[in-house]
């Protein structure tokens, strides 16, 4: 198994909580009630692993950087929870006027499906965790692969007692969020990442086990583009239950030049009424570890700036003709 600490996850958490006072932004309960024939209205944010492996207070000033590019919102890894600051993050998204959600991680040890009961606590525990330092730094939801750590193959596919340790882990989870005002959305992941949830299929059972408003699903085009026969077709069997989005082209590049059918994926969601965030999700090629994490041997973009300002431009003109 690779090391616990270059796992692709280890360096990605995303989420944000429900927007409090502070006015960042408003959250409803859970995913909103979607119905086709509206127009498309979403928020655009953007992954900071295309810049840091880890976000510390160092790395705050990459708040306006992306507010200057002209995005709404901001994903912040959530690996390493104690390097987070809450205060300066809150802080730095009010004067941007920024948004956030956190892309979630759980590390070796915390695995919510694992046949050890103490393990499944302490998966509860950082679930949990995440939820209020997402609700301290003014954030929406907390969204990726809540369910186990990614990487951790068993070699078997997933089994019914594997599932409902995953479903009692996700329903505490879920119960924790609804206190705190944040979302969660589970991301299914590809077949070499995890074997417990990688289609919207899976990912929808689970939902219905736990029955709450507050947990709802992430599609990421990545993902889909590997595991689903038809990702709009994914997107429009999720419905009302998408609560995150991943904009992440085919080969992790640059969004709209690659193989993701964009324009029939902007249909899909106008047509299931999404109005949540479209996030830009890469990696930086600069780090190594997080390369090798992500197993990206070679360049996918030029610079991560043009990425993020490219992207951003695409998947806008993109939307509006949705």
């Amino acid at each position: 198994m690779a090391d616990a600490r270059f796992t692709r996850r280890g360096f990605i958490g995303a989420t944000a909580a429900a927007a409090a006072a502070s006015g960042l932004v408003g959250c409803e309960p859970a995913a909103p009630e979607q119905e086709g024939g509206k127009s498309l209205n979403v928020r655009f944010g953007l992954n900071l692993l295309v810049y840091t492996a880890a976000f510390t207070k160092d790395q705050v000033d990459l708040i306006p950087k992306v507010a200057d590019m002209g995005f709404d919102g901001v994903e912040v890894p959530f690996n390493d929870l104690s390097l987070l600051d809450a205060a300066a993050t809150r802080q730095a998204l009010e004067k941007a006027k920024m948004g956030m959600t956190a892309c979630c991680v759980m590390m070796p040890g915390t695995n919510p499906c694992s046949p050890d009961a103490a393990e499944r606590a302490k998966g509860i525990e950082r679930l949990k965790e995440m939820v209020d330092i997402t609700a301290e730094m003014g954030g929406e939801a907390v969204a990726g692969p809540l369910y186990s750590p990614c990487g951790h193959l068993t070699g078997k596919a997933p089994t019914e007692e594997e599932l409902k340790w995953c479903a009692e882990a996700l329903s505490a989870a879920a119960a924790h969020a609804e206190k705190a005002n944040i979302l969660l959305a589970i991301e299914p992941l590809n077949r070499f990442e995890t074997y417990i949830i990688n289609t919207v299929d899976q990912a929808l059972k689970v939902v219905a086990t736990v029955g709450s408003d507050r947990l709802t699903i992430q599609v990421d085009t990545f993902h889909s583009n590997i595991e689903e026969k038809n990702t709009p077709a994914a997107i429009r069997k999720v419905g009302k239950h998408l609560g995150h989005f991943h904009a992440s082209e085919s080969d992790r590049g640059v969004p709209g030049t690659g193989q993701v059918p964009w324009p029939e994926v902007f249909a899909a969601l106008k047509d299931v009424g999404y109005s949540r965030w479209v996030t830009i999700e890469s990696f930086a090629m600069g780090i190594l570890d997080l390369c090798a994490a992500a197993s990206i041997w070679r360049p996918i973009y030029d610079t991560a700036d043009g990425l993020a300002k490219d992207g951003l431009a695409f998947l806008k003109k993109t939307a509006a003709q949705a």
